[in-house]
């Protein structure tokens, strides 16, 4: 089961200065909660996010992890018009591969098999 869940800070002016938007979910609209579509700076406090340049999560995807994002460069974008974000879901759970490993040199041995835990992204886009 995928867990979504993090934080960031949305700042209107570079460098984190000026108005700011916190979100710990989903925010299809920055607008609806009082905040315009000018984003120039970004903290993400805790896991990744994908953000979207139109509202209800449309547009050119940036995908943020955790980290500071001084000026829209810094994620590739080329204005500082964002609309929506929403976390990035973790994964946690038996995810399996198996490895096959030599148990000794390269030729002539036996091979072992090897379980290991591999956690992925999962995201709803």
């Amino acid at each position: 089961m995928a867990q979504r869940s993090g934080k960031i800070t949305l700042y209107e002016g570079k460098h984190f200065t000026g108005r700011k938007l916190e979100v710990s979910g989903d925010c299809d609209n920055f607008q609806d909660r009082g905040f315009m579509n000018r984003v120039n700076s970004i903290r993400v406090e805790s896991g990744a996010w994908v953000c979207f340049d139109h509202p209800d999560f449309r547009g050119q995807q940036f995908i943020l992890e955790h980290g500071d994002y001084p000026d829209f460069f810094r994620w590739n974008s080329h204005s500082d018009h964002m609309g929506s974000c929403r976390p990035v879901g973790m994964v946690s759970g038996p995810v399996h591969q198996r490895l096959s490993l030599p148990a000794g040199g390269t030729e002539g041995q036996p091979w072992q098999t090897v379980a290991r835990n591999w956690g992925a992204w999962a995201s709803r886009l």
